[in-house]
Protein backbone atom coordinates (compact mmCIF):
# COMPACT_ATOMS: atom_id res chain seq x y z
CA UNK A 1 0.00 0.00 0.00
CA UNK A 2 2.69 2.39 -0.04
CA UNK A 3 3.36 3.02 -3.45
CA UNK A 4 -0.65 3.94 -3.17
CA UNK A 5 0.06 6.03 -0.47
CA UNK A 6 2.89 7.98 -2.27
CA UNK A 7 0.43 8.23 -5.19
CA UNK A 8 -2.38 10.19 -3.47
CA UNK A 9 0.37 12.13 -1.71
CA UNK A 10 1.53 13.29 -5.28
CA UNK A 11 -2.01 14.40 -6.20
CA UNK A 12 -2.75 15.88 -2.44
CA UNK A 13 -0.09 18.41 -2.98
CA UNK A 14 -0.76 19.41 -6.41
CA UNK A 15 -4.68 19.50 -5.48
CA UNK A 16 -4.04 21.56 -2.68
CA UNK A 17 -1.08 24.13 -4.34
CA UNK A 18 -3.36 24.48 -7.54
CA UNK A 19 -6.96 24.63 -5.82
CA UNK A 20 -8.08 21.64 -7.82
CA UNK A 21 -10.21 18.75 -6.63
CA UNK A 22 -8.70 15.40 -5.66
CA UNK A 23 -9.77 12.36 -7.82
CA UNK A 24 -8.84 8.36 -6.95
CA UNK A 25 -10.16 5.48 -9.60
CA UNK A 26 -10.22 2.47 -8.56
CA UNK A 27 -11.05 0.29 -11.90
CA UNK A 28 -11.46 -3.64 -12.90
CA UNK A 29 -10.52 -6.02 -15.69
CA UNK A 30 -11.38 -9.57 -16.94
CA UNK A 31 -7.27 -9.74 -17.87
CA UNK A 32 -5.63 -10.61 -14.98
CA UNK A 33 -1.78 -10.37 -15.25
CA UNK A 34 1.12 -10.67 -12.61
CA UNK A 35 0.33 -9.36 -9.25
CA UNK A 36 -2.62 -7.44 -7.02
CA UNK A 37 -3.48 -4.72 -8.84
CA UNK A 38 -1.49 -1.98 -11.17
CA UNK A 39 -1.37 1.97 -10.76
CA UNK A 40 -2.12 3.84 -13.29
CA UNK A 41 -0.46 7.54 -13.74
CA UNK A 42 -1.12 10.93 -12.51
CA UNK A 43 -3.23 12.58 -14.14
CA UNK A 44 -3.41 16.94 -13.76
CA UNK A 45 -6.27 18.27 -15.57
CA UNK A 46 -7.84 21.87 -15.85
CA UNK A 47 -9.95 20.69 -12.93
CA UNK A 48 -8.87 17.75 -11.16
CA UNK A 49 -5.59 15.80 -10.23
CA UNK A 50 -6.25 12.43 -10.45
CA UNK A 51 -4.70 8.84 -10.09
CA UNK A 52 -6.29 5.21 -10.05
CA UNK A 53 -5.45 1.57 -9.71
CA UNK A 54 -6.73 -1.42 -11.82
CA UNK A 55 -7.65 -4.60 -9.39
CA UNK A 56 -8.42 -8.28 -10.02
CA UNK A 57 -10.42 -9.00 -7.05
CA UNK A 58 -12.99 -7.37 -4.68
CA UNK A 59 -10.82 -7.90 -1.90
CA UNK A 60 -7.95 -5.79 -2.81
CA UNK A 61 -10.59 -3.48 -4.28
CA UNK A 62 -11.92 -3.02 -0.51
CA UNK A 63 -8.49 -2.93 1.32
CA UNK A 64 -7.72 0.07 -1.33
CA UNK A 65 -10.53 1.87 -0.71
CA UNK A 66 -10.46 2.12 3.06
CA UNK A 67 -6.63 3.18 2.92
CA UNK A 68 -7.89 5.78 0.18
CA UNK A 69 -11.22 7.03 1.80
CA UNK A 70 -11.18 10.33 3.09
CA UNK A 71 -7.40 11.34 1.28
CA UNK A 72 -9.28 12.33 -1.71
CA UNK A 73 -12.52 14.21 -2.63
CA UNK A 74 -13.98 11.53 -4.71
CA UNK A 75 -13.69 7.97 -5.43
CA UNK A 76 -14.44 6.83 -8.65
CA UNK A 77 -15.43 2.91 -8.83
CA UNK A 78 -16.21 0.70 -12.21
CA UNK A 79 -19.52 -0.14 -12.30
CA UNK A 80 -19.05 -2.91 -14.53
CA UNK A 81 -18.66 -6.63 -13.64
CA UNK A 82 -15.68 -8.19 -14.90
CA UNK A 83 -14.16 -9.79 -12.15
CA UNK A 84 -14.55 -13.67 -12.30
CA UNK A 85 -16.35 -15.98 -9.25
CA UNK A 86 -13.18 -16.98 -7.95
CA UNK A 87 -11.26 -13.67 -7.46
CA UNK A 88 -15.23 -12.44 -5.40
CA UNK A 89 -15.47 -12.14 -1.83
CA UNK A 90 -19.49 -13.64 -2.33
CA UNK A 91 -18.21 -16.53 -4.70
CA UNK A 92 -20.34 -15.02 -7.38
CA UNK A 93 -19.03 -12.81 -10.85
CA UNK A 94 -17.00 -10.03 -8.68
CA UNK A 95 -18.85 -6.39 -8.26
CA UNK A 96 -16.06 -3.70 -6.85
CA UNK A 97 -18.78 -1.50 -6.85
CA UNK A 98 -21.24 -2.37 -4.31
CA UNK A 99 -17.59 -3.95 -2.69
CA UNK A 100 -16.09 -0.59 -2.40
CA UNK A 101 -19.25 1.53 -1.67
CA UNK A 102 -19.66 -0.42 1.74
CA UNK A 103 -16.22 0.99 2.88
CA UNK A 104 -16.11 4.39 1.78
CA UNK A 105 -17.11 6.77 4.59
CA UNK A 106 -15.45 10.26 3.51
CA UNK A 107 -14.82 10.52 0.31
CA UNK A 108 -17.51 11.09 -2.29
CA UNK A 109 -18.39 7.87 -3.94
CA UNK A 110 -18.82 8.14 -8.07
CA UNK A 111 -19.73 5.48 -10.29
CA UNK A 112 -18.55 5.10 -13.59
CA UNK A 113 -18.54 2.53 -16.81
CA UNK A 114 -14.89 2.36 -17.94
CA UNK A 115 -16.07 0.26 -21.33
CA UNK A 116 -18.02 2.96 -22.04
CA UNK A 117 -15.00 5.42 -21.65
CA UNK A 118 -12.87 3.27 -24.17
CA UNK A 119 -15.71 3.26 -26.75
CA UNK A 120 -16.04 7.02 -26.44
CA UNK A 121 -12.23 7.59 -26.55
CA UNK A 122 -11.55 5.52 -29.90
CA UNK A 123 -14.84 7.03 -31.23
CA UNK A 124 -13.61 10.53 -30.43
CA UNK A 125 -10.30 9.60 -31.74
CA UNK A 126 -11.10 8.43 -35.36
CA UNK A 127 -13.38 11.40 -35.77
CA UNK A 128 -10.72 13.71 -35.13
CA UNK A 129 -7.58 11.23 -37.44
CA UNK A 130 -9.94 12.21 -40.27
CA UNK A 131 -11.15 15.39 -39.44
CA UNK A 132 -9.18 17.20 -42.35
CA UNK A 133 -11.00 14.05 -44.61
CA UNK A 134 -14.33 16.15 -46.50
CA UNK A 135 -16.12 12.69 -46.36
CA UNK A 136 -15.10 12.02 -42.83
CA UNK A 137 -15.08 8.55 -41.88
CA UNK A 138 -18.59 8.26 -44.09
CA UNK A 139 -18.20 5.34 -46.43
CA UNK A 140 -15.11 4.28 -44.99
CA UNK A 141 -14.81 0.42 -44.39
CA UNK A 142 -13.84 -0.13 -40.97
CA UNK A 143 -12.84 -3.85 -39.43
CA UNK A 144 -13.20 -4.44 -35.87
CA UNK A 145 -11.44 -8.03 -34.49
CA UNK A 146 -12.92 -8.90 -31.24
CA UNK A 147 -16.50 -7.70 -30.66
CA UNK A 148 -17.57 -8.12 -27.34
CA UNK A 149 -18.71 -4.94 -25.04
CA UNK A 150 -16.44 -2.75 -26.80
CA UNK A 151 -15.91 -3.56 -30.19
CA UNK A 152 -20.13 -4.04 -30.54
CA UNK A 153 -20.60 -0.37 -28.76
CA UNK A 154 -17.67 1.38 -31.05
CA UNK A 155 -19.06 -0.70 -34.19
CA UNK A 156 -22.70 1.25 -33.63
CA UNK A 157 -20.86 4.60 -33.14
CA UNK A 158 -19.17 4.14 -36.32
CA UNK A 159 -22.26 3.05 -38.25
CA UNK A 160 -23.79 6.06 -37.35
CA UNK A 161 -21.09 7.93 -38.83
CA UNK A 162 -21.75 6.52 -42.08
CA UNK A 163 -19.07 3.81 -42.34
CA UNK A 164 -19.20 0.27 -43.26
CA UNK A 165 -18.12 -1.71 -40.11
CA UNK A 166 -17.05 -5.31 -40.87
CA UNK A 167 -17.32 -7.54 -37.71
CA UNK A 168 -15.24 -10.43 -36.23
CA UNK A 169 -15.54 -13.08 -33.45
CA UNK A 170 -15.70 -16.28 -32.82
CA UNK A 171 -18.54 -17.25 -31.42
CA UNK A 172 -20.74 -16.54 -34.66
CA UNK A 173 -24.25 -16.47 -33.28
CA UNK A 174 -23.64 -13.85 -30.86
CA UNK A 175 -22.09 -12.17 -34.03
CA UNK A 176 -25.17 -12.18 -35.77
CA UNK A 177 -27.39 -10.88 -33.00
CA UNK A 178 -24.93 -7.74 -32.56
CA UNK A 179 -25.13 -7.22 -36.08
CA UNK A 180 -28.95 -7.51 -36.52
CA UNK A 181 -28.98 -5.01 -33.25
CA UNK A 182 -26.91 -2.03 -34.91
CA UNK A 183 -28.58 -3.22 -37.90
CA UNK A 184 -31.99 -2.79 -36.55
CA UNK A 185 -31.46 0.31 -34.27
CA UNK A 186 -29.44 2.31 -36.78
CA UNK A 187 -31.77 5.65 -38.02
CA UNK A 188 -33.81 4.94 -41.20
CA UNK A 189 -31.64 7.38 -42.85
CA UNK A 190 -28.04 5.79 -42.42
CA UNK A 191 -27.24 3.99 -45.48
CA UNK A 192 -24.10 2.57 -43.83
CA UNK A 193 -24.38 -1.23 -42.30
CA UNK A 194 -22.59 -3.49 -39.91
CA UNK A 195 -22.07 -6.97 -41.54
CA UNK A 196 -20.36 -10.37 -40.05
CA UNK A 197 -17.79 -11.67 -41.36
CA UNK A 198 -16.59 -15.16 -41.74
CA UNK A 199 -12.86 -15.26 -40.73
CA UNK A 200 -10.11 -12.45 -40.02
CA UNK A 201 -8.43 -12.12 -43.13
CA UNK A 202 -12.48 -11.29 -44.61
CA UNK A 203 -13.19 -8.67 -42.22
CA UNK A 204 -10.08 -6.78 -42.75
CA UNK A 205 -9.73 -6.82 -46.81
CA UNK A 206 -10.11 -3.56 -48.07
CA UNK A 207 -10.20 -1.99 -44.48
CA UNK A 208 -9.56 1.74 -44.25
CA UNK A 209 -9.31 1.58 -40.58
CA UNK A 210 -8.40 -1.55 -38.63
CA UNK A 211 -9.33 -1.91 -35.05
CA UNK A 212 -7.95 -4.96 -32.63
CA UNK A 213 -10.24 -5.16 -29.38
CA UNK A 214 -9.71 -8.58 -28.16
CA UNK A 215 -9.11 -9.02 -24.37
CA UNK A 216 -4.85 -8.94 -25.04
CA UNK A 217 -5.17 -12.05 -27.87
CA UNK A 218 -3.00 -11.41 -30.93
CA UNK A 219 -5.32 -11.72 -33.95
CA UNK A 220 -4.03 -9.11 -36.17
CA UNK A 221 -1.13 -10.73 -37.62
CA UNK A 222 1.72 -9.89 -40.16
CA UNK A 223 0.03 -11.38 -43.32
CA UNK A 224 -2.98 -9.19 -42.73
CA UNK A 225 -0.66 -6.14 -42.08
CA UNK A 226 1.15 -6.83 -45.19
CA UNK A 227 -1.66 -7.12 -47.57
CA UNK A 228 -3.85 -3.31 -45.96
CA UNK A 229 -3.66 -0.45 -47.62
CA UNK A 230 -0.63 1.45 -47.58
CA UNK A 231 -2.70 4.22 -45.78
CA UNK A 232 -4.80 2.17 -43.21
CA UNK A 233 -5.46 3.18 -39.70
CA UNK A 234 -4.15 0.70 -37.37
CA UNK A 235 -5.73 0.30 -33.63
CA UNK A 236 -5.05 -1.26 -31.13
CA UNK A 237 -7.97 -1.30 -28.28
CA UNK A 238 -7.32 -4.50 -26.42
CA UNK A 239 -3.52 -4.08 -25.79
CA UNK A 240 -2.43 -7.44 -27.31
CA UNK A 241 -4.52 -7.63 -30.49
CA UNK A 242 -2.23 -6.65 -33.08
CA UNK A 243 0.55 -9.43 -32.99
CA UNK A 244 4.29 -8.43 -32.65
CA UNK A 245 5.23 -9.43 -36.17
CA UNK A 246 2.32 -7.63 -36.88
CA UNK A 247 3.44 -4.64 -35.73
CA UNK A 248 7.28 -4.86 -37.34
CA UNK A 249 5.35 -5.26 -40.44
CA UNK A 250 3.61 -2.09 -40.04
CA UNK A 251 6.72 -0.50 -39.33
CA UNK A 252 8.57 -1.58 -42.23
CA UNK A 253 5.59 -0.20 -44.32
CA UNK A 254 6.05 2.78 -42.37
CA UNK A 255 2.64 2.74 -41.06
CA UNK A 256 1.79 3.56 -37.27
CA UNK A 257 0.18 1.67 -34.51
CA UNK A 258 -1.73 3.59 -32.03
CA UNK A 259 -2.22 2.13 -28.71
CA UNK A 260 -6.02 4.09 -27.62
CA UNK A 261 -5.27 6.87 -25.34
CA UNK A 262 -7.87 7.86 -23.32
CA UNK A 263 -7.07 11.02 -22.23
CA UNK A 264 -9.10 13.33 -23.03
CA UNK A 265 -12.42 10.70 -22.83
CA UNK A 266 -11.49 10.38 -19.02
CA UNK A 267 -11.23 14.36 -18.52
CA UNK A 268 -14.50 14.96 -19.84
CA UNK A 269 -16.19 11.72 -18.19
CA UNK A 270 -14.40 12.80 -14.59
CA UNK A 271 -15.49 16.46 -15.02
CA UNK A 272 -19.36 15.24 -16.13
CA UNK A 273 -19.74 12.67 -13.33
CA UNK A 274 -18.72 15.41 -10.63
CA UNK A 275 -20.95 18.55 -12.11
CA UNK A 276 -23.94 15.64 -12.46
CA UNK A 277 -23.23 14.86 -8.32
CA UNK A 278 -23.00 18.50 -7.83
CA UNK A 279 -25.92 19.55 -9.60
CA UNK A 280 -28.09 16.04 -8.32
CA UNK A 281 -26.90 17.20 -4.82
CA UNK A 282 -26.85 21.10 -4.36
CA UNK A 283 -29.33 22.62 -7.42
CA UNK A 284 -32.18 20.17 -8.05
CA UNK A 285 -35.22 21.53 -6.79
CA UNK A 286 -38.18 23.85 -6.76
CA UNK A 287 -38.73 27.04 -5.00
CA UNK A 288 -39.69 30.51 -4.30
CA UNK A 289 -37.22 32.84 -5.18
CA UNK A 290 -38.51 36.70 -4.61
CA UNK A 291 -42.07 35.06 -5.01
CA UNK A 292 -41.44 33.66 -8.17
CA UNK A 293 -41.73 29.98 -8.65
CA UNK A 294 -38.90 28.50 -10.18
CA UNK A 295 -37.25 25.03 -10.41
CA UNK A 296 -33.62 23.86 -11.76
CA UNK A 297 -31.49 20.65 -11.83
CA UNK A 298 -33.84 18.79 -14.72
CA UNK A 299 -36.35 18.32 -12.79
CA UNK A 300 -39.56 18.89 -14.89
CA UNK A 301 -40.85 22.29 -14.80
CA UNK A 302 -44.52 22.87 -14.25
CA UNK A 303 -46.07 25.37 -16.53
CA UNK A 304 -46.19 28.53 -13.55
CA UNK A 305 -42.24 27.79 -13.13
CA UNK A 306 -39.28 29.27 -14.94
CA UNK A 307 -36.66 26.96 -15.25
CA UNK A 308 -33.12 28.16 -13.93
CA UNK A 309 -29.43 27.04 -13.58
CA UNK A 310 -29.86 27.16 -9.28
CA UNK A 311 -33.43 27.37 -7.80
CA UNK A 312 -31.63 28.88 -4.51
CA UNK A 313 -30.03 31.54 -6.21
CA UNK A 314 -30.19 31.28 -10.24
CA UNK A 315 -27.57 33.46 -11.87
CA UNK A 316 -29.25 32.46 -15.28
CA UNK A 317 -32.73 32.15 -16.59
CA UNK A 318 -33.34 29.07 -18.98
CA UNK A 319 -36.86 29.54 -19.95
CA UNK A 320 -40.60 28.86 -19.18
CA UNK A 321 -41.46 25.85 -18.52
CA UNK A 322 -45.11 24.33 -20.22
CA UNK A 323 -45.63 21.62 -18.09
CA UNK A 324 -44.38 18.79 -20.64
CA UNK A 325 -40.70 18.65 -20.39
CA UNK A 326 -40.48 21.77 -22.74
CA UNK A 327 -40.01 25.38 -22.81
CA UNK A 328 -43.30 28.20 -23.78
CA UNK A 329 -42.22 29.11 -27.17
CA UNK A 330 -44.77 32.19 -26.69
CA UNK A 331 -45.60 32.78 -22.61
CA UNK A 332 -48.19 34.44 -21.64
CA UNK A 333 -48.59 38.30 -20.64
CA UNK A 334 -48.51 37.12 -16.65
CA UNK A 335 -45.56 34.81 -17.06
CA UNK A 336 -43.96 37.19 -19.52
CA UNK A 337 -43.98 39.71 -16.24
CA UNK A 338 -42.47 37.42 -14.24
CA UNK A 339 -39.91 36.65 -16.57
CA UNK A 340 -38.56 40.00 -16.89
CA UNK A 341 -39.42 41.19 -12.85
CA UNK A 342 -36.92 37.82 -12.19
CA UNK A 343 -34.55 39.09 -15.38
CA UNK A 344 -34.06 42.38 -13.60
CA UNK A 345 -33.51 40.73 -10.19
CA UNK A 346 -30.59 38.25 -11.38
CA UNK A 347 -28.86 41.19 -13.43
CA UNK A 348 -28.78 43.65 -10.76
CA UNK A 349 -27.61 40.94 -8.40
CA UNK A 350 -24.87 39.82 -10.64
CA UNK A 351 -23.84 43.46 -11.02
CA UNK A 352 -23.17 43.77 -7.20
CA UNK A 353 -21.23 40.89 -6.54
Amino acid sequence: MKLINDFIKEIAIIGEKESKKTVFLIGNTIKVEDGKFYLTPVRNYTQVVLSGVIVYSEEIAKKIAKEVDGLVDYIFVDAEKKISDNHSITGEPGNIERAVKEVIKKSVFISYKSNDLTVDAADAFISEYFSKDIRHIGGKKIAIIGVGNIGSKLAQKLVERGANVSLYRRNRDKLNLIVKQINTTKSKYTVAQASSALSVNEACKDADILIGATDGIPVIDDSIVEKSSKNILLIDIGKGSISADAIKAAHSRNLEVFRLSIESALEGMVASLISTHNILKKRTGRGEYHKINVVSGGLLARTDEIVVDDYTKPKLIYGVGNGFGDFMRTPDKQMEKKLNLLNKIILNENLNR
